[in-house]
């Protein structure tokens, strides 16, 4: 077996995210944060020989709770359907946290997280002999 790198999963995550829906997506919240925004961290996982269990948590952020919650419900369904997130398979997707409130402790903002578990294939560095 060759060497293997992972892509760093957050970007594989916000590109995937952009791809199925229209509200922003980023690792940092943006200085002009929009009403309705995605924030992709990952919070956890530890790479092995060809597979990076990866645990990201997604913020979702909107105008109030109520859409917020309703926002971070319908994100989890879309993540739950990637089969692929930035041409690095993804497979065994499992929710590790069901959305739960957590507004933003700088501004009060309202936002839901939730916390997902999926593996991402790693891709080869070097040929294997």
């Amino acid at each position: 077996m060759g060497d293997v790198y992972f892509d760093p999963a957050e970007d594989l995550w916000v590109a995937f995210l952009k791809r199925e829906q229209t509200a922003p997506v980023s690792t940092n919240v943006p200085k002009t944060r929009p009403t309705r925004f995605i924030q992709v961290e990952r919070t956890g996982g530890a790479s092995g020989l060809s597979i990076d269990p990866a645990v990201m948590t997604i913020l979702c952020w909107a105008e109030s709770r109520a859409a917020a919650a309703s926002f971070a419900a319908s994100i989890l369904q879309i993540a739950m359907r990637a089969g692929r997130t930035g041409g690095v398979a993804a497979n065994r997707a499992r929710v590790v946290s069901s959305p739960l409130y957590r507004p933003d402790p700088l501004s009060g903002a309202d936002r839901y997280q939730f916390t997902i578990q999926s593996r991402l294939r790693g891709k080869n560095l070097t040929p294997s002999p």
